[in-house]
């Protein structure tokens, strides 16, 4: 019980004086009031782990301490004494936070079995802050080293969505971060000390994925030799995250729809199990339009998109890419054992002009490449994945003139992107973040103008 503190506090000398006796042999830090004024002060001054008050005091009631103390640091174990107990202030007190409630006249080891039960559920409540640190600071996302107001507010968005209960859809194109922004929430979420089960649905068979998420019972099947506990009985008190959602055949998408209302999975040949999971979920198709296709269950989808996070492409906060480059620059240089290495304004300027389609997932592979390929102390465009390492001079005409207009910009991204596309519009409308009408429509504009622009 070394480095514990307890406070306790009776108005009441001969009962002050008889609590002391009772738990002085915890070998805690031990410091007793008989005024409830002064005992917040002291408190205040050096909170401990657990307090021992009376119910009734002048000046201040037990359960006004209680209060005060919860405000103060709500993981502080009140224990509340009275010698005019009753099952109502009993039933008030516990509903307020108390660690417990015991009456007068007390048995010294009663007392002293209670506080020894609420310094352990201090320990365990420190125990679990120490490992949500531990899990934030592994699953800190790759993208949270960006300073764009996109990518602030995105995170924010999170971690107060972290704190609740509801379930989350996280959207965003392929190699944004889905994966690690559900690592993220968990890390800042109350269930971050339990189980977290990653599922990828799109790598499961259409018929086994209902036996992978809700298990099944021996002999459901042929080769079901024993009992197997699926995902959710696996996350149980804990967390789910079901990527690729969209993947989800429709016979399996009614048995999810009744665990996130009903909280009941129904295991392949067994009963209804009773869980408790939070799911988060992520896609990156267009679920509204797959349920307009009849692909997706309407209800299903409502269910699972209470929070929705969509995460940018990376082309959407290029400001960003600096930033990045040299996070991932300094993570496979230290993996790799590699010092003292740097990026070359040439080979900076074709990643700042990549327009990066597989967006952050890309770009890391690209500079782990780099890192391992880089013969020298200064990565140069031959380290880099052919599809950036082009001829500069082209980059160097992507350069805007000072002075130039915004319809001279626009000219000149269409005609890079379709020319790294080789005249594919389909594939330059995907890599512009617009829609094929939509470039259509502005090579129309641009060509009639200048039937040269654009060839």
């Amino acid at each position: 019980m070394m480095n514990q503190s307890l406070v306790i506090v009776d108005d009441d000398q001969d009962v002050l004086d008889s609590l002391t006796r009772a738990l002085e042999d915890l070998e805690c830090d031990l410091r007793s009031f008989n005024n409830p004024i002064e005992a917040l002060e002291g408190i205040c001054a050096a909170p401990p782990q657990v307090v021992v008050t009376d119910l009734r005091m002048p000046g201040m009631g037990g359960l006004a301490l209680q209060q005060s103390l919860k405000d103060l640091n709500p993981d502080i174990q009140v224990i509340l004494i009275s010698g005019h107990g009753s099952v109502d202030e009993a039933v008030s007190a516990m509903k307020k936070g108390a660690y417990d409630f015991i009456s007068k006249p007390f048995r010294t080891e009663e007392i002293l079995a209670v506080v020894q039960r609420a310094f352990e559920k201090t320990a365990l409540l420190r125990e679990n802050f120490l490992l949500r640190e531990k899990l934030r600071a592994s699953r800190v996302p790759n993208f949270e080293v960006g300073k764009s107001r996109i990518i602030r507010e995105l995170l924010e968005e999170a971690v107060r969505a972290a704190a609740s209960e509801a379930t989350i859809l996280i959207l965003g194109e392929s190699g944004s971060g889905k994966q690690i922004l559900a690592n993220y929430i968990v890390a800042n979420s109350p269930r971050a000390p339990y189980p977290f089960i990653e599922v990828n649905c799109a790598a499961i068979p259409d018929n086994l994925i209902e036996a992978e998420l809700f298990g099944y019972k021996k002999g459901a099947f042929t080769g079901a030799y024993q009992d197997k506990k699926g995902k959710f009985q696996e996350a149980h008190k804990g967390t789910i995250f079901l990527d690729e959602i969209g993947e989800v055949p429709l016979s399996v998408q009614s048995k999810l729809l009744r665990v996130l209302q009903e909280g009941e999975v129904s295991p392949v040949g067994g009963a209804t199990q009773k869980v408790d999971v939070r799911i988060l979920a992520a896609t990156n198709k267009n679920l509204r339009k797959m349920v307009a296709d009849g692909l997706f269950r309407e209800d299903l989808f409502y269910r699972l998109n209470v929070i929705p996070l969509q995460i940018p492409p990376l082309r959407q906060h290029p400001e960003d890419l600096p930033a990045f480059i040299s996070h991932f620059l300094a993570k496979y240089s230290a993996k790799n054992r590699r010092e003292n290495l740097s990026v070359s304004p040439e080979a900076m300027l074709l990643m700042e002009r990549y327009l990066w389609p597989g967006n952050v997932r890309e770009l890391e592979n690209a500079m782990e490449r780099a890192v391992i390929l880089c013969q020298g102390d200064q990565i140069t465009p031959k380290n880099l994945p052919p599809e950036l390492s082009g001829d500069l001079s082209e980059t160097q005409e992507f350069l805007f003139r000072s002075g130039s207009t915004l319809e001279e910009m626009e000219l000149l991204i269409i005609q890079n992107a379709l020319r790294r596309n080789h005249g594919d519009r389909g594939k330059t409308a995907h890599e512009l973040g617009i829609g094929v009408r939509t470039l259509y429509r502005k090579v129309m504009q641009i060509s009639s103008r200048d039937p040269e622009a654009i060839a």
